[in-house]
């Protein structure tokens, strides 16, 4: 079901492409600006901590060796940004600095302009072709299925789809390029560290995935229940005289008290494990980092076969991906829980009509 339902809604997107290439473009250039304020931020540590001098004769010497890929990275970084004098260089690198932030998040707000008038769009012709269809059922659908399930499916499962698909649709674009420009970004400054800091992705990804199943069944159950606590305020309500002829209004009041606890105590249990997969991700990423500024730690004070701007900047990007990998985390969870309302919405839509 999850494939049939990841295609359908994939179907129902597709028909914005012009403004699913306006955000993609967006979510790119938005990446790359985003690469660059990183590197600019560590090229602005090393030159506060750094000679001037030194950079000058560090510069000179990278336009003479420019063996890989780095090196040629940092000598068209010092090309942008070195001037006659340390003041004038740490000038236009503040001004490069807040330019790439500018830009980054202008871009960002185009990508996340477009993707959200499709969202809503998308949302709304779903409720709409919802309700049309529950118009045309035959009357032995509605004996069969109670007022407030379809109620419920009409309301709160296309909230939960908007509110799931439009945290996911705006991450989906942009983190996956993040974190591939910046493992990119990190195989280029040091292959060895690189190598050792990946682990985490496999890592992050197995526990997503369990903790993502989980909570899409949970999330199932979840909407079935506040379906059956509707079904029963509705049948009240409609009932009231009933009730209050016959004095049952206790067994109403328990009915209803009953129904709200096992709710409860599903939607507990699905916020612990939602709320357990970010910290769980981050300590992984900080043990990872930790055992990194060890090694690397040891190469640049020991065996000196780095420097320390490379060092600085590897754990600045280092540690600039562990958000998205962190944010993507969510998202699955977030995914998971609009999957579970969209297969109650495309089982009622599924139905024949009459």
């Amino acid at each position: 079901m999850s494939n049939s339902v990841t295609n359908r809604l994939f179907k129902m997107v597709i028909s914005y492409w012009p403004l699913l290439i306006v955000s993609t473009i967006s979510a790119f250039i938005y990446v790359a600006f985003n690469g660059l304020s990183v590197w600019l931020t560590a090229s602005l540590f090393n030159n506060i901590l750094t000679d001037f001098e030194d950079l000058i004769i560090n510069h000179d010497n990278l336009r003479n060796t420019k063996v890989s890929i780095n090196d040629q990275l940092k000598y068209w970084t010092n090309e942008l940004i070195l001037r006659d004098s340390a003041l004038e260089s740490l000038k236009v690198l503040c001004y490069t600095i807040i330019g790439s932030f500018l830009f980054k998040n202008i871009f960002l707000y185009i990508k996340n302009i477009a993707l959200t008038y499709i969202q809503f769009n998308l949302i709304t012709k779903l409720r709409v072709r919802l309700y049309a269809h529950l118009q045309k059922m035959s009357l032995s659908y509605f004996d069969r299925s109670q007022s407030g399930a379809l109620s419920s499916i009409v309301l709160n499962d296309v909230s939960n789809m908007r509110v799931a698909f439009g945290a996911s649709f705006h991450k989906l674009f942009v983190e996956p390029i993040n974190i591939i420009l910046f493992v990119a970004l990190l195989l280029i400054i040091n292959l060895k560290l690189a190598l050792i800091s990946i682990i985490i992705v496999p890592l992050s990804g197995a526990i997503v995935i369990l903790i993502g199943r989980s909570i899409r069944r949970k999330s199932k159950r979840t909407a079935e229940k506040i379906a059956r606590i509707m079904s029963i305020m509705a049948e009240n309500l409609n009932s009231i005289r009933v009730v209050k002829s016959f004095s049952m209004e206790s067994f109403e009041i328990d009915r209803f008290t009953s129904e709200q606890k096992r709710y409860y105590q599903l939607i507990f249990r699905r916020a612990k494990l939602r709320l357990i997969s970010s910290p769980i991700i981050e300590m992984i990423g900080a043990f990872i980092g930790v055992c990194l500024l060890w090694i690397g730690g040891h190469d640049v004070l020991v065996a000196q076969n780095m420097n320390s701007e490379d060092f600085i900047r590897f754990i600045l990007i280092l540690f600039s991906v562990l958000g998205p990998i962190r944010n993507l985390s969510n998202v699955s969870v977030e995914l998971q829980k609009g999957f579970a309302s969209a297969d109650r919405v495309f089982e009622v839509l599924d139905t024949p009509e009459s």
